[in-house]
């Protein structure tokens, strides 16, 4: 999709702040990630860490939170950036990287090669051009992390903005054998077909103005659209209900899953826009998330 000039210069601002942030690199002998795989070792703060898919090194960065000492295990959060830009950008715009340190889970903000993410038929970039395995990177990012640190295998939940939302539907879709329950922010689903295992809970956040990505559909399914989609594919019934002022609901679904789209007056990138009107991305999904665990 086109990038307007401002969201670029934006992007472009964000990664000269990253590069003074500095982050520590991890890598072990083998070509994996990690700390030595002894669940206790990692200590709180950012870790840039690498592993090898496909013959290819990824990368990305660790969040863990004050207090993470490997003695219990702790939820996993994805957290996955848009096309063209990254995991450090992500993680400064998300807000998760807040939460996590409230709550006591660990956030991974993974990278896209050439800056993109191959999240199906519709998106996006080099990435999907290509057919980058990136669900296989994904697993294989959660599998290296349960090794890397105390990890509660029933509680891994993926999000992501645009590029990034288009991937955590398509984990949703394919991937719900792994992922709890997925946020997929200012994307509509264009994963076909979308098959979950499972019924699975998506929360998923919207912009009224987003030109990028229209409310109403266009090249990307509408908002409705996709609320209607998951609802069906989780067996949801009854009217929705109203949550967070903005919100809607449908919570009488299979499995115990449920399906919110919470929309926001606001353009693509929309997170500070949600939080001022009362549903900050991060507080409404990780109340959700917490409802919710693998079978």
């Amino acid at each position: 999709m086109n990038v307007p000039l401002g969201t670029k210069l934006l992007i472009g601002a964000i990664a000269v702040a990253i590069a003074g942030c500095g982050t520590t690199a991890v890598t072990d002998g083998d070509g994996g990630a990690g700390p030595g795989d002894t669940g206790v070792a990692l200590r709180p703060g950012d870790i840039t860490m690498m592993l090898d898919h496909g013959g290819v090194a990824r990368s990305y960065i660790l969040h863990v939170p004050p207090g993470y000492d490997g003695q219990i295990a702790v939820p996993l959060v994805l957290d996955i950036h848009g096309l063209t830009s990254s995991g450090g950008a992500q993680e400064l715009i998300s807000g998760w990287r807040q939460k996590a340190d409230a709550e006591g889970f660990i956030v991974a903000y993974p990278n896209g090669l050439n800056a993109s993410w191959n999240a199906g038929s519709l998106c996006c970039g080099q990435s999907q051009m290509t057919g980058v395995d990136d669900e296989g990177f994904l697993r294989a990012l959660v599998a290296k992390t349960k090794q890397d640190a105390r990890i509660d295998g029933k509680r891994v939940y993926v999000t992501g903005l645009s590029n990034g939302g288009a991937m955590a539907h398509y984990l949703a879709c394919r991937a719900a054998d792994l992922f709890a329950a997925s946020a997929p922010v200012s994307m509509g689903n264009g994963t076909t077909p979308c098959q979950p295992a499972r019924p699975l809970s998506v929360i998923m956040f919207r912009g009224t103005s987003d030109p990028l990505v229209p409310y109403n559909g266009g090249t990307f399914p509408s908002a409705q659209a996709d609320f209607d989609q998951w609802s069906q594919l989780d067996q949801c019934d009854g009217a929705p209900q109203t949550t967070h002022a903005i919100c809607n609901t449908r919570s009488h679904c299979g499995g115990d899953a449920e399906v919110t789209l919470c929309t926001i007056n606001a353009g693509h990138v929309l997170y500070l826009q949600a939080a001022t009107q009362g549903a900050p991305v991060p507080d409404v999904a990780w109340e959700a998330f917490q409802r919710h665990a693998l079978p």
